[in-house]
This record gives structure tokens, C-alpha cells and sequence, in this order.
């Protein structure tokens, strides 16, 4: 079931099984041409409160969706820019970063299909062409990790561990837009389809605000559903237009 939109939303849009769909590699995935615009019209129609929330950095949504420029949470919130105009903040980058890249880039040497993502402020190592390993992948990863220093955090999605900064994720961005002047007094609305987004989901919804679950994954925070990326889409293409009859 898909939520009826209000014009008091504020959206939050999480990207890779959300908006897109998932591709082998992260670079891999494709840009529907008609998103850029459908998040433009989103963006007038919401008066502007809508945000990109991913674990993607700033920059990459920049480039990917433009022309069109959003609100943006990268790096499941170690980044964040609360208005299209402004700026992005990140936080200082991490001590250990560097050492555990050069370590990951030596221990994953015996499984070559894993795949290692250098972020600016944290590192993601995919293994969806070694699945079965997955378990001792992140095994290894997290006791990498631990090594280096105790503050770090492991993110795991759909074949990937991410290590980032304690302290920082998607649902301390969403608190962050919604006390700023874009966002505050609205509905927050959180979409997303991986593990990574329950803290978003947490966040919108002890704010009274609505959790939208993408995908057959299961999670006891959805107040609605939608199947695929696709279906997210056509959902979101339908906002727009229901939002300016509520209004005529």
C-alpha cells in the first residue's frame, strides 16, 4: 500500500533500492532520465523539503541527478547539506580510515571478487560476486575495524559492510533537517529498502512521521510498502499532480 501525499510532507529519499535499482557494481546502477526531473517537481511541490539520504556521498548525487540539486544526507550522515544552496558539512575525516584501507586492500586479497569502496569519510567493502563468503568477509572486516579504534562503527546491507564513524547516521540526519528551516514543522516521511535505513525509519516516525519499506526485506517499522524502485517511481510521479488538485 502506498501512503496519500500531504502538502506538509517532508520527504526523505533514500537512493540505491529505493529510487534506482541495485546494480553487481556500485558504479554499475542507472539513472532513469526522468528522475532528475520527476525530483525537481517533488521539490517544487514539497516547497523545497525534500532530501537525498544514501550512503553515497554528496557529490556523487550531485553529479548523477543533475541538473537538478537537493537537500542531501551522504555518507549515512557524516555529510550533510540542509538546503540546495548551501553547503555540504562533513565531519573531520577519521584517523583509522587510512590504515584500515591499506589493510583491507591487503586481507581481501584471497577473495577477488570483493570490491572496496573508498569513501571520503568511510570505506564499504561489497561482495555480492562472492556471496557465499559474505560471513567471513565481514568477520574479517569488523575485526579490522575493531583494531584500529573501538569508536568505529559496521554497517551491514545487501552484500556490503560498511565502516564509518560512530555516531553518525541516517537517522541523526533526518533530526538535523528537521530543525532546520526547510523542514521543521512538517511530516517527515522516510523511504528506503536496507537494514541501513532503520534508523531513518526510527527517526520519522517518533516524529509522527511515516516509514515507507522498499523491497521483500523484512522490518518491523513500515507503515507501507512498495515492491521495487519502479513502483517507488511511478509512486513519486504521482505526488506532483495529486498535491496541485488538492490545492486548486
Amino acid at each position: 500500500m502506498q501512503p496519500l501525499p500531504r502538502a506538509d510532507w517532508a520527504l526523505f529519499l533514500d537512493i540505491d533500492g529505493t529510487l534506482i535499482e541495485h546494480a553487481d557494481h556500485p558504479e554499475g546502477i542507472t539513472i532513469p532520465a526522468d528522475l532528475p526531473d520527476l525530483l525537481t517537481r517533488l521539490q517544487q511541490v514539497l516547497n523545497g523539503a525534500v532530501a537525498l539520504v544514501s550512503g553515497r556521498t554528496i557529490d556523487w548525487m550531485d553529479q548523477r541527478f543533475a541538473p537538478v540539486r537537493l537537500s542531501a544526507s551522504g555518507q549515512h550522515g557524516a555529510e550533510i547539506r540542509l538546503a540546495p544552496d548551501a553547503p555540504a558539512v562533513p565531519i573531520p575525516i577519521p584517523k583509522w580510515r587510512q590504515p584500515l584501507e591499506e589493510a583491507l586492500a591487503r586481507e581481501m586479497e584471497p577473495w577477488p571478487g570483493v570490491f572496496i569502496e573508498h569513501k571520503p569519510l568511510s570505506l564499504a567493502v561489497h561482495f555480492r560476486a562472492v556471496s557465499d563468503h559474505g560471513d567471513a568477509i565481514m568477520a574479517r572486516v569488523i575485526e579490522l575495524g575493531r583494531g584500529l579504534d573501538g569508536s568505529v562503527e559496521f554497517l551491514k546491507g545487501r552484500f556490503v559492510i560498511e565502516v564509518r564513524q560512530g555516531g553518525h547516521h541516517k537517522g541523526t540526519a533526518v533530526n538535523t533537517f528537521m530543525n532546520s528551516a526547510l523542514f521543521a514543522g512538517r511530516q517527515p516521511v522516510f523511504v528506503g529498502d536496507d537494514v541501513t535505513d532503520e534508523d531513518g525509519f526510527r527517526a520519522v516516525r517518533a516524529m509522527g512521521g511515516l516509514a515507507v519499506a522498499i523491497g521483500p526485506r523484512a522490518t518491523e517499522q513500515a507503515d507501507f510498502r512498495i515492491d521495487t524502485p519502479a513502483e517507488v517511481r511511478r509512486w513519486l510521479a504521482n505526488i506532483p499532480p495529486m498535491l496541485e488538485r488538492l490545492a486548486s
